[in-house]
């Protein structure tokens, strides 16, 4: 029978042969998900192997930048303490000098030579002889590089450095300039330190770990260290950029490919054996691609918190603890120098207490105990502080030294679990949970570290215990919700007056305190009083209101008012509530009598700005003329101060504190311009112009572009730079001749006119008076302001005046009141004089009847009318 009939082998070949569509579905599905995921798992491990070289990277240039930055700062630290040896006086020989610097450069290598610059810019003596010779006896005033920089150095009085440059014994290196201040606060000269950037740096960076990476420590485009690895790829590497002395240096590190563990040809391998071995490569790729976080990520983390730290490994001694030797990265984690193991020991290195609740001291004699009863191994958890403060939680491992019998080798690991939950429970027990400020127990502790940090480089440090007054009313007022939301408002507004490095703290309900470091003098205490003042003095908005509040700031010194951090705290909280007592200020110093000299400091130098920013300045002239024909020959600009109350102040009461602020170079340009105006002025309205003299500062004199700014305003009216008569008094001239002088023929070669003034007043050479380019020189009035019967057996007059004449110097008398005087001077044939016997200083407007009297037929003034202005 052929007709419909199946038979079994027909039935088996349709089997076969039958495609079920779910069949297929699943089958597409599957392998699209195999090789989906195959290609998935490649492409992210790729990507992986990137993120992991270029983490390793960042990680790699933190630290490179942190270490290249301790290193940079404790060679220039040595410096600064080696100039600050030479404090009390200059080296006398140079072998003298050589006894001191020999040893600095035993203990840093990276420092090529040390030398004595006298304050005239001449190198004196080098350290060390050899190579160094040609260097003796050079005058940096003029070097293109040194020059400016010193420049600074002196004008800023601190440590200034050179861009880097190539040495002259080769490679690049740069200088270091540190002004050396008397404790009359001169600078008696300079130390200047050459460091050579390869010898600095190569101890951080020719390592063994570092093999294979590209490292290249840059300044602008300029490569100051290069140590090439085995990979340039742009896309894994990464930098850091640290600050040295001001100037800018990036770090910049290239990963080295073969940290990834796998080629570049893995990912395609990959692909294949993941269709193949689909559900495991799947499954191991997507824990791949998808865990939270590599370890290398996680250092950079611990790093940015300060807390990054790989094994630490350390000899201690058996008998007690005290540390004998350490590996170089533990000896920087708690930076600990070889002079100090002696004193340390192991429980110095760690909190008071471990986490469990036993003090430090007695678990490290349980430790001690436990390898002396024979135990070859011991482990716990332990908690050290780094140098920074930070408390970090590590698996401790003590084993008894194989290499010294009587000492115990401990490692210290890292345990980041641990860490994580401490770290927590630190930040709750040491932080007030209100405002986020550090509370009591954190303020102690970083107190005693800021003491113990400025007791060991003398540094100056404040303590301030701020609190707001009636704070209480605030909370009867509005409730304790606006009054919590007060608390915030004010602890953001201290924590924003304080540098990042203070501390700000909550101790209380409505008391706060503060610690500043490193303050180079009591002003800067008593600026920060004055900022936390104001700052909230500004009304806080709060639930549709405003609240005002006042606080009253203690302020105590250390050391100045205590040495103990406890008495410290104490002082500032008594000056604290002397302040809320006293109706004159708002803040007070423990010590009275700092209070009068702060606050009348503070209140002269607010006055100062404001007066400078509103011009509340004018200038007065006193004429000068002739002695042989009273005809005039200039005016000296006289500045005066009109204070709020509208008295008048002379510069003997404000100059000083206007230099020293800095308020003097602004107020010196108003006065150029001011100057310049008025000789346009008379020309303008008909008169003969006739020089106006000014008299500089020493910090004016030097400033460098004093110049600058007479030549701008002068051709700015088309006026002669003759016209105006620099004025520099004997004493600032003499303080550094060689540099007054190069500095007189800078005004001289502008076309500037020159006095010395006051001269008599001090010691001068007749070598540098013959030099100076000045054309007149105006005597001291110690020198005529005696009575006309002394004369002239018992007065040096007639000698300084012949002196200065046969100079070819005009001789100029100041200050002349009386007939005597008058007469005196008449007689040892001055030249010029200006004193109230012929006219008092007056206003711009009155100077047109001096000009006039230069026309022939015009008397000269009347010195009885003078002498009635200057009695009225």
């Amino acid at each position: 029978m052929q007709d419909g009939i199946e038979t079994p082998d027909d039935g088996r070949e349709k089997g076969r042969t039958a495609i079920k569509p779910r069949a297929a579905i699943i089958a597409a599905l599957c392998f699209c998900l195999i090789g989906g995921a195959s290609l998935l798992v490649a492409r992210q491990m790729k990507q992986g192997n990137e993120h992991a070289l270029t983490a390793n990277a960042e990680l790699l240039a933190l630290n490179l930048g942190e270490r290249i930055d301790e290193t940079i700062n404790a060679n220039l630290h040595a410096l600064e303490n080696f100039a600050d040896s030479w404090q009390g006086d200059a080296p006398g020989d140079e072998r003298q000098y050589l006894a001191h610097a020999s040893p600095l450069q035993t203990r840093f290598e990276a420092l090529q030579a040390v030398n004595w610059i006298s304050p005239n810019y001449i190198i004196k003596f080098v350290a060390p002889i050899k190579g160094n010779v040609p260097a003796m006896g050079a005058d940096l005033k003029r070097h293109p590089v040194a020059g400016p920089v010193l420049d600074m150095a002196f004008d800023q009085r601190k440590v200034q450095m050179t861009p880097t440059l190539e040495l002259l014994q080769g490679g690049r290196g740069f200088a270091a300039y540190v002004p050396v201040i008397n404790p009359k606060g001169e600078i008696i000269g300079m130390v200047n330190g050459v460091f050579r950037i390869r010898t600095m740096l190569g101890g951080v960076l020719e390592s063994d770990y570092l093999a294979g990476y590209t490292i290249r420590v840059r300044e602008n485009d300029s490569v100051l260290f290069e140590m090439q690895g085995d990979s340039n790829d742009p896309h894994l590497t990464r930098n850091t950029r640290i600050n040295v002395a001001g100037r800018n240096w990036d770090i910049e590190v290239t990963a080295d490919p073969s940290m990834a563990g796998i080629d570049a040809a893995s990912p395609n391998l990959i692909s294949i054996v993941g269709l193949v071995l689909a559900a495991l490569v799947a499954g191991l790729m997507f824990v791949y691609a998808n865990r939270s976080d590599s370890p290398t990520a996680r250092n950079i983390q611990r790093m940015r918190g300060r807390e990054n730290i790989s094994d630490l490994a350390l000899t201690i001694s058996r008998a007690d603890g005290h540390l004998r030797m350490m590996s170089p990265e533990t000896a920087s984690f708690f930076d600990l120098r070889e002079e100090d193991y002696g004193f340390i020991r192991l429980y110095n290195i760690a909190p008071e207490f471990q986490s469990d609740g036993t003090s430090s001291h007695r678990a490290q004699d349980k430790l001690l105990a436990a390898i002396s009863q024979g135990e070859t191994e011991v482990r716990r958890e332990w908690v050290v502080r780094s140098a920074e403060g930070v408390h970090v939680v590590c698996d401790l491992l003590m084993t008894p030294s194989e290499e010294h019998p009587d000492c115990i080798d401990v490692l210290l690991h890292h345990n980041p679990a641990a860490n994580a939950a401490v770290n927590r429970l630190r930040y709750l027990a040491t932080h007030d949970p209100l405002t986020g400020l550090p509370n009591r127990a954190l303020f102690d502790d970083r107190l005693n570290q800021a003491v113990a940090h400025a007791k060991r480089y003398e540094k100056l440090l404040s303590v301030l215990v701020v609190d707001i007054d009636n704070f209480r009313a605030v909370n009867d007022r509005y409730g304790s919700d606006v009054g919590d939301e007060t608390l915030r408002s004010i602890s953001g507004r201290l924590r924003a007056t304080v540098r990042e490095k203070d501390t700000c703290a909550r101790l209380s309900g409505d008391m706060f305190a503060i610690i500043a470091t490193d303050l180079s003098e009591a002003e800067g205490a008593a600026l920060v009083a004055e900022r936390i003042v104001e700052a909230i003095s500004h009304p806080i908005p709060i639930a549709g209101d405003e609240i005002r509040l006042h606080v009253s700031v203690g302020v105590a010194l250390y050391p100045n008012d205590a040495r103990a951090p406890s008495q410290l705290l104490a002082n500032a909280d008594a000056a604290m509530y002397r302040a809320q007592k006293s109706a004159e200020s708002s803040y007070c110093f423990f010590v009275e009598t700092m209070n009068n000299v702060m606050h009348a400091r503070l209140s002269l130098e607010t006055q100062l700005r404001r007066a400078v920013d509103e011009k509340r300045f004018i200038l007065e002239y006193q004429p000068r003329f002739r002695l042989s024909d009273h005809g005039l020959t200039g005016f000296e600009a006289l500045l005066r101060w009109v204070d709020d109350t509208g008295q008048r102040h002379l510069p003997p009461d404000f100059i000083a504190v206007a230099d020293r602020t800095g308020l003097l170079a602004p107020l010196g340009r108003w006065i150029i311009a001011s100057v310049c105006q008025q000789i346009n002025q008379w020309r303008e309205d008909g008169y003969l112009p006739v020089p106006i003299a000014l008299n500089l500062s020493g910090r004016q004199f030097i400033q460098a572009d004093i110049i600058k700014n007479i030549i701008e305003e002068t051709e700015r009216y088309s006026i002669h730079p003759g016209l105006i008569e620099i004025e520099v008094a004997e004493d600032i001239a003499m303080r550094d001749p060689e540099r007054s002088l190069t500095q007189f023929y800078r005004f001289s070669e502008a076309g500037i006119s020159l006095t010395l003034d006051q001269f008599g007043a001090a010691n001068s050479s007749l070598r540098y008076l013959k030099r100076f380019p000045i054309q007149r020189i105006k005597l001291s009035h110690s020198l005529f302001d005696i009575e006309l019967d002394e004369q002239p057996e018992n007065s040096v007059l007639n000698p300084a005046v012949r002196l200065c004449k046969s100079l070819n110097r005009r001789v100029v008398a100041v200050g002349v009141e009386t007939e005597d005087q008058l007469a005196i001077l008449g007689a040892a044939d001055c030249d010029e004089m200006q004193g109230f016997i012929f006219s008092p200083p007056v206003a711009n407007t009155a100077t047109p009847r001096f000009l006039t009297r230069q026309a022939p037929g015009n008397d000269v003034p009347d010195k009885a009318d003078a002498q009635s202005d200057r009695d009225s």
